[in-house]
């Protein structure tokens, strides 16, 4: 999964799924959360009767159960999806689905425009970079600012919201009277972006559809400046694919939906008659030299299957790994999915930078060849590269988590050397106020810490 490129909205690293669930769980948590489109997240335990009749429903519909982030997590089939949902009736759990939260935030927003003010001259605190929301184009404009007895002024509309960017980072602000005297009153981002979705003139959006039918793509220059609650449903709903970087790609039955989520704040979302070429169309099943591959990436498979107690030979495009039962040969592809035909396993390249997806195929040699039965998630996070912002996340995500059970584990986690460097790198930017985070950074100083420590004493 990459970073998606919206100038008000989180990258995917720093999302929280459930971070604007709360007006939803007013009445109670349910026990299982469609945190992702099909993916399904346990958020409240189950009694033990549930969670017998639960076992029996995922082994009927052959669904297996893994841990992302240490939460008891399900990935449904898209044709599986209703049969499961309507199932969990038997089984007496609760869900909250996605369609559940679009009915739940949409009405947090009302679609009328609101007017702005009369323009003013104003005082600025700063003669920094100052932008003003233009609510015809949704977009940022620069502001004209004037010197005069060594005070800063621009004239601005009433009600209108700022953006004031310095190297010490952003901030934002609203325009209004105090005493007929035009005021500047410090917001939170978050609510100028609600406050953006309400003086913003109507636009269209497009939805480009794919030959088959089965997706829709809409690319992020369509949806300017949205809310983060808007963002969070969108990304919720959406998958994304290095191949189409500005783009989410929705299921097409989902539509309606995704009209709805737009329609809360002004954006009409048609149909176009132009046909998206198909992502398999930009995918082969022809494999790659295994020369190619990203060292860093391959030897995390390399290394952990070791480990497990495998034995591998290297050839130009493939990788023979033995074990007790037998043996597999592993070929790579630049494909959306990996698959198995007995003996042969076609391993997507984008699957060794995803680790839920990486999890799975470790699983799959090891229950397959008989290997050593390691705790596959604890070996991948330690192994885990930090090649890009994801990288870093999760390795840093995962060591906190581990912190407070297993700070050896932790302190393993964040590695040593290029790895360590960089992990101490992105604290210090944090401390700094270079770069924000939701990430528990109190705890990562403890873990680095720990780890210098440990290093000292060598």
């Amino acid at each position: 999964m990459i970073s998606i490129i919206i100038p008000n909205c989180k990258t995917d690293t720093e999302m929280e799924p459930l971070e604007f669930c709360d007006v939803c769980f007013q009445r109670g948590r349910p026990n299982l959360c469609e945190t992702y489109k099909n993916t399904f997240t346990k958020i409240n335990p189950l009694q033990f009767s549930q969670k017998t009749k639960l076992d029996r429903l995922l082994n009927r519909l052959e669904i297996r159960p893994r841990s992302v982030d240490k939460r008891w997590t399900l990935v449904v089939d898209s044709e599986k999806r209703k049969e499961f949902l309507d199932s969990l009736w038997g089984v007496n759990a609760t869900v909250h689905t996605l369609e559940d939260h679009v009915k739940t935030i949409t009405r947090l927003y009302k679609p009328e425009i609101r007017k702005l003010g009369e323009e003013k001259q104003i005082e600025l605190p700063s003669p920094e970079t100052w932008e003003e929301f233009d609510p015809k184009t949704r977009d940022w404009v620069p502001l004209k600012v004037e010197t005069k007895k060594e005070k800063f002024y621009a004239k601005v509309n009433l009600g209108n919201v700022l953006k004031c960017s310095s190297f010490e980072g952003t901030t934002y602000f609203r325009t209004y009277l105090n005493k007929d005297i035009p005021t500047l009153a410090p917001m939170e981002k978050r609510a100028v972006y609600n406050i953006v979705s309400t003086i913003s003139e109507p636009i269209a959006s497009i939805w480009k559809p794919d030959g088959e039918g089965k997706r829709g793509f809409i690319e992020h220059s369509q949806l300017p400046n949205i809310p983060d609650e808007i963002y969070n449903v969108l990304r919720r709903l959406a998958t994304t694919d290095k191949r189409m970087p500005d783009t989410l790609i929705f299921e097409n039955d989902d539509f309606e939906l995704v009209q709805t989520v737009l329609g809360c704040i002004k954006i009409n979302l048609t149909k176009s008659s132009e046909v998206v070429t198909t992502l398999k169309d930009k995918t082969s099943d022809t494999a790659i030299s295994v020369d190619s591959i990203q060292k860093e990436r391959l030897q995390v498979l390399l290394d952990i299957v070791k480990e497990m107690g495998g034995k591998i030979e290297t050839e130009k495009d493939s990788l023979t790994i033995s074990g007790t039962r037998g043996l597999v040969k592993i070929t790579f592809v630049d494909n959306d999915k990996s698959s198995q035909d007995g003996s042969m396993v076609r391993i997507s390249i984008s699957a060794l930078e995803d680790p839920p997806r990486f999890i799975e195929i470790l699983f799959m040699i090891k229950k397959r060849l008989g290997l050593l039965d390691l705790p596959l998630e604890n070996l991948l996070s330690q192994h885990w590269p930090i090649m890009s912002d994801n990288d870093l996340n999760y390795v840093i995500q995962t060591a906190i988590s581990w912190w407070s059970n297993n700070p050896v584990l932790a302190t393993k986690i964040i590695g040593d050397g290029d790895k360590f460097a960089k992990v101490k790198e992105w604290n210090n930017k944090i401390k700094q106020g270079k770069i924000r985070s939701t990430l528990d950074t109190i705890t990562l100083g403890k873990i680095i810490k720990q780890k210098e420590s440990d290093q000292s004493t060598k």
